[in-house]
C-alpha cells in the first residue's frame, strides 16, 4: 500500500505532458501522450489506454490475468486463459456474452438465443459451435454425452466405450475398440455415401467417403500397412510412421519419407523439398521457405504475411535468434528482433530501437511484445533507447540515466535510488544541477535561481 500511494504522489506531481517517467529502478513507470496513457508498477499490473484505437487493456502479473475493452469488445481472462469472459456487441447492438473456466463451466447467453447454451462438467449442460461439432449434449460425463452434426446424432454411453449414430440417413454403433461401424446415405439417391468401420482399433480400419465429392478410400492394417486415395490424394505407408509415399493429385507433387524423419524427399510444381536429418533440409513453396543445416545449430524459415515477408534465423535452437519484418510494397525492414541469450535483445523498427543486457526469456517470446514491455525492466541491467525525438542511456536500473531531447536540443544526467540523488538538466542557455530533487541546487540562464531546502531563490 505504501508503494502505491508513493507512486500515485509522483505520477500526480509529473507535467501532464510528460512523456515517459519511471521511479524506483524499473518498477513504477507513467507514460502520457495525446494518443497514449500508461501505469505501471512491474509486474504486477500495467494499464494502457490508446485513445485513437479507442482501446484499452489492463495486465496483472502478465500473463496470468488481462483485460481489454475496446468499442466493439470486452474481454478478461486469467490463470493463462483457463478464466475466460467477454461481451461483444454486434453490429445490430446484439449483446453476446460468453464465460468459462476450463474445462468445467462454458456458457453463452445474450445474443442470437439458438446459440446459447450453459454446461457444468462433468455433471450436465450443452454446448454449440465447439469441439468441431454442432451441438454437445451431456449427463454425468463420461456415462452419456450425445453430439449433432449435420443431421447425424451420435449417442455415447460411457465414452469412448459404447455408441450409436442415428439420423434420417445416418445409422451405426460402436463396441470400442472391439468394433464399430458408421454409414451414411444420399438423401436423394438413398445410395451410401459414406461407410467406415473398424475390427480391434487402431490396427484394421476401413472408409469409404463421397460426401465431398473426392471419392475417398482409406484401407489400414496398422502399423503394416496404411493406404489411403482420392481424385485429390494418393498415400501408402509401411511400418508407420517410418516409410511413405504420398501424391497430391492437384499439384503433382510427390514425397518420400524413407525413413521418417531422417530421409525426405518432395517434388512438384510448387514446392521443392529435400531432408537428410540432422544433416540438411530445405523446403520452398509458394509462401514458405525454410529449411536446417546441423540441425539444431542453424535454422531458418522466410514466410510471406499479407503484405509483409518475414525471415528468422536461430542458432543452437534459442541461443541466438533473429526475426525480420519486411514490407513488401517498400521492400525495406519495418521491424526487427534479435537476442543473444541471456546477454543481450534488441527491438528496432523505422522510429528507432530498443536494447537491453540482460535477456533470459526474450529468445522464446520474440513475438511477444508484452513480455519485453512488462518484465524485460525487471532484468535489464542496461538499456538503451532511442527513436527520431528522443534518447536515454541507463544502467543498474535507472541508478544511472542520460536522457536527450532531439527536438529542444536538451539533455539530463540523473542518478536515481528509489528517487533522484544527483540531477544535471541542460538546454540552450540553460542548466539546472540540484541534490535529491532539488534539496540543494542552482538553475542558470534567464531564470537564475538557487534552492535551498527546496525553497527557490531567484538571483
Amino acid at each position: 500500500m505504501r508503494f502505491l500511494i508513493i507512486f500515485l504522489f509522483l505520477v500526480l506531481s509529473i507535467e501532464i505532458s510528460a512523456k515517459e517517467k519511471t521511479f524506483f529502478g524499473p518498477l513504477f513507470k507513467y507514460e502520457k501522450t495525446d494518443s497514449l496513457k500508461v501505469y505501471a508498477f512491474r509486474p504486477i499490473f500495467y494499464y494502457e489506454k490508446n485513445y485513437e484505437l479507442k482501446f484499452s487493456s489492463l495486465d496483472i502479473v502478465y500473463p496470468v490475468i488481462g483485460y481489454s475493452k475496446d468499442n466493439q469488445q470486452t474481454q478478461f481472462n486469467a490463470l493463462f486463459r483457463l478464466i475466460k469472459y467477454s461481451s461483444f456487441t454486434s453490429y445490430d447492438s446484439t449483446v453476446e456474452k460468453t464465460f468459462e473456466i476450463f474445462p468445467i463451466l462454458d456458457a453463452t447467453w445474450g445474443g442470437n438465443k439458438e446459440k446459447n447454451y450453459f454446461s457444468l462438467f462433468p455433471l450436465f449442460g450443452s454446448i454449440k459451435g465447439k469441439y468441431s461439432k454442432e451441438e454437445i449434449n451431456y449427463f454425468i460425463f463420461p456415462l452419456y454425452m450425445k453430439t449433432i452434426k449435420k443431421n447425424s446424432y451420435n449417442t455415447h454411453f460411457l465414452w469412448p466405450f459404447f455408441s450409436k449414430t442415428s439420423g434420417k440417413y445416418s445409422s451405426g454403433f460402436k463396441i470400442w475398440p472391439l468394433y464399430g461401424y458408421t454409414k451414411k446415405i444420399d438423401n436423394q439417391t438413398l445410395l451410401p455415401i459414406k461407410e467406415s468401420k473398424f475390427y480391434l482399433w487402431p490396427f484394421f480400419t476401413f472408409k469409404k467417403d463421397q460426401t465431398l465429392g473426392v471419392n475417398l478410400e482409406e484401407n489400414n492394417y496398422w502399423p503394416i500397412y496404411l493406404f489411403s486415395n482420392s481424385e485429390l490424394h494418393s498415400s501408402r505407408t509401411w511400418l508407420w510412421p517410418f516409410f511413405n509415399v504420398y501424391e497430391n493429385k492437384l499439384t503433382g507433387q510427390k514425397t518420400y519419407n524413407m525413413p521418417w524423419p531422417i530421409i525426405q524427399y518432395k517434388s512438384g510444381s510448387n514446392i521443392q523439398s529435400k531432408r537428410f536429418f540432422p544433416i540438411y533440409s530445405y523446403s520452398k513453396n509458394e509462401y514458405v521457405e525454410k529449411g536446417f543445416v546441423l540441425w539444431p545449430i542453424y535454422r531458418y524459415k522466410n514466410e510471406i504475411l499479407a503484405s509483409e515477408y518475414f525471415t528468422t534465423q536461430s542458432f543452437l535452437f534459442f541461443i541466438y535468434k533473429e526475426d525480420k519484418f519486411y514490407s513488401i510494397e517498400k521492400d525495406e525492414v519495418i521491424r526487427e528482433f534479435s537476442s543473444l541469450w541471456p546477454i543481450y535483445s534488441i527491438d528496432s523498427d523505422q522510429d528507432g530501437y530498443d536494447f537491453r543486457i540482460f535477456a533470459p526469456i526474450e529468445s522464446f517470446f520474440s513475438k511477444n511484445t508484452k513480455i519485453r514491455e512488462i518484465w524485460s525492466p525487471l532484468w535489464s541491467i542496461v538499456r538503451v533507447k532511442s527513436n527520431e525525438s528522443e534518447s536515454s542511456t541507463s544502467f543498474l536500473f535507472n541508478l544511472i540515466k542520460f536522457e536527450r531531447d532531439k527536438i529542444n536540443q536538451s539533455s539530463e544526467f540523473s542518478i536515481n535510488f528509489l528517487v533522484p540523488l544527483v540531477s544535471n538538466h541542460s538546454s540552450k542557455g540553460s542548466n539546472e544541477f540540484n541534490i535529491l530533487g532539488g534539496f540543494l541546487g542552482f538553475k542558470t540562464g534567464e531564470d537564475a535561481k538557487i534552492r535551498i531546502l527546496y525553497i527557490p531563490i531567484g538571483l
